[in-house]
């Protein structure tokens, strides 16, 4: 065939296909424009007709504004926002890059949330917030009621150099003291991450849990950028002390940085998919575990519970659909979402919408939709599920907000440096890791398992010898 001709044709089939889609387009625009007649109409009838003069740009700002607040809404996600011009401008200052916090670890109780932990130089340590501490209020919203994942990425978290006032009480001071209101500027956190099952005398953290079956215990209370390095320097003390199994607690861990989520899970992992990302308008994108750098494969088991969330999802995950640890608890928050800020023509501001969601190696979606609620495949279910009841929960929280309370500097403490004395720390530290094992059922079950699967291992070493 003359090339001539086949530039015809080609020619031919682009305007068919045009005019294919052409009707489609006028058949959308003519919607979109009946649909919002009813609005224009309204505008026209209050110009003609209003006993008073109006602004007309006012009247045009308000529709707009009220029809992209309702728009947003319609999508009932929690994590969608509209920012109106002062909104927007105040964002873009403020956003850079990084995700700030005022330097509190916290705990939930039936009065607020409390504080345990404070970074040595943070905004909540220079402003005297001290640990034992109540938060009422935050930005005077009440905290009664909400989850610590709404209070930690919601409402504690935001862009470094940004603001937040918090409402705190002291549980024993005069009850007629007025609580006191402490307003802080948010600094990219430097809170350690990871913590032991108890302290030392010298006031660091135990990781051996049980010295006899060499059980090693690490909570990671959140992905920070330094999470990976500070989870080597753990595991490579532990390996030193020839550790064959581990609790990596990921309860209460509210998230993090994404990237940090990455590297904690690439640790464990020498191959596979670790997390996808997709969306229906954006382009999917996968990320894959390296062999550099992976631990050596010592027996495993994770801990997670509905406050359990984001990057912390990621690492169970991960763990679990791979084979590589044994999830135990409850199941986890369910958010694992992407959100972009677009801004909007004509300086209207910009939204804030979801554009992807994360998907575990097993492909299930771990953020919690309208329709995964319905079908309740959301979030990450554990492989050995541990309820608690009511009463069985407050005893875990009570074990573990001693364990974490952060110790006020004390210059009468002493150090046990003498032999009874170490002997008698030794004595101290099994009833403390019994009565913790006591207290906290989902810790004890994960224990047990890591037990039985190095009783296995012996018998099949011994069976093979």
């Amino acid at each position: 065939m003359p090339k001539r001709n086949l530039a015809w044709i080609l020619v031919i089939v682009t305007i068919a296909l045009l005019m294919w889609q052409l009707p489609q387009t006028i058949a959308v625009r003519d919607s979109v424009y009946e649909a919002f007649g009813s609005l224009v109409a309204v505008r026209a009838e209050i110009r003609n007709r209003y006993v008073e003069e109006l602004d007309d740009a006012n009247l045009v700002d308000a529709a707009v504004t009220a029809g992209i607040e309702a728009m947003v809404e319609q999508l009932h996600d929690p994590h969608a926002a509209y920012l109106d011009r002062r909104e927007y401008d105040r964002f873009k200052k403020r956003t850079r890059g990084d995700f700030g916090g005022i330097g509190i670890d916290i705990w939930a109780t039936d009065a607020g949330f409390e504080v345990l932990n404070r970074d040595q130089d943070s905004p909540a340590a220079r402003a005297g917030i001290l640990p034992g501490e109540i938060i009422t209020h935050i930005n005077g919203r009440s905290t009664r009621g909400l989850s610590l994942v709404e209070v930690v990425n919601g409402m504690l978290g935001g862009p470094p150099g940004s603001e937040v006032t918090l409402t705190v009480i002291t549980p024993d001071q005069d009850s007629a003291t007025v609580p006191r209101d402490v307003r802080l500027r948010r600094e990219v956190e430097r809170l350690d991450p990871i913590r032991g099952w108890s302290r030392s005398p010298t006031g660091g953290w135990r990781f051996m849990l049980d010295q006899e079956a060499r059980i090693g215990y690490i909570r990671l209370m959140k992905f920070t950028p330094n999470a990976d390095k500070r989870l080597d320097a753990v595991i490579n003390q532990l390996l030193r002390h020839r550790f064959r199994g581990l609790v990596l607690d990921l309860r209460e861990n509210t998230g993090g940085l994404f990237d940090s989520g990455i590297a904690v899970a690439d640790c464990f992992l020498e191959t596979g998919l670790l997390v996808r990302r997709s969306g229906r308008k954006t382009d999917e994108k996968q990320w894959f575990a390296s062999r550099e750098g992976t631990y050596p494969g010592f027996e495993m088991a994770v801990l997670i519970n509905g406050s359990t969330a984001s990057a912390a999802e990621l690492v169970a995950g991960a763990l679990r659909d791979h084979d590589r640890a044994v999830i135990v608890g409850e199941r986890s928050y369910g958010k694992g979402s992407v959100q972009e800020v677009v801004e909007l023509n004509r300086g209207a501001g910009a939204i804030k919408l979801t554009i992807a969601y994360y998907y575990l190696p097993n492909g299930q979606c771990i953020h919690k939709t309208p329709d995964a609620a319905k079908t309740g495949r959301w979030g990450v279910e554990p492989t050995l599920p541990v309820s608690l009841t009511d009463r069985q929960r407050q005893r875990w929280l009570e074990a573990w907000r001693e364990i974490a309370r952060e110790v006020l500097p004390d210059d009468t403490t002493s150090q046990l440096t003498t032999s009874p004395a170490r002997s008698a720390e030794e004595g101290q530290r099994l009833a403390a890791a019994h009565a913790l094992l006591d207290a906290d059922l989902q810790l004890n079950k994960a224990v047990e398992y890591l037990k039985k699967r190095q009783n296995v291992k012996t018998s099949k070493r011994q069976n093979d010898g």
